[in-house]
């Protein structure tokens, strides 16, 4: 492990103290899973991001391939496929 050297306000110290002490933790460990959960949530969160972004770039494309095809309708197409193949 490292060590580093932090600058918090006094109420936050306090606070993170009153916590860790609660929680029978010490203020380094309590601040540790703190960090630990933070980098996760940020993780979660980034990864959500990246979906939205997959799903808005799909729906362009479809929408490039709709206005692309006009008035073609797939469902009639694999119909028509089908009934043809029997």
């Amino acid at each position: 492990m490292v060590r580093i050297n932090a600058i918090l306000p006094e109420d936050t110290l306090i606070k993170i103290d009153a916590i860790a002490k609660e929680k029978k933790k010490s203020r380094s460990g309590f601040l540790r899973e703190a960090a630990e959960k933070l980098i996760d949530e940020y993780q979660r969160q980034k990864a959500e991001e990246i979906k939205r972004e997959r799903r808005k770039r799909a729906v362009e494309i479809q929408d490039k391939l709709k206005k692309k095809a006009g008035k073609w309708n797939g469902v009639s197409e694999v119909r028509k496929w089908r009934d043809l193949h029997k």
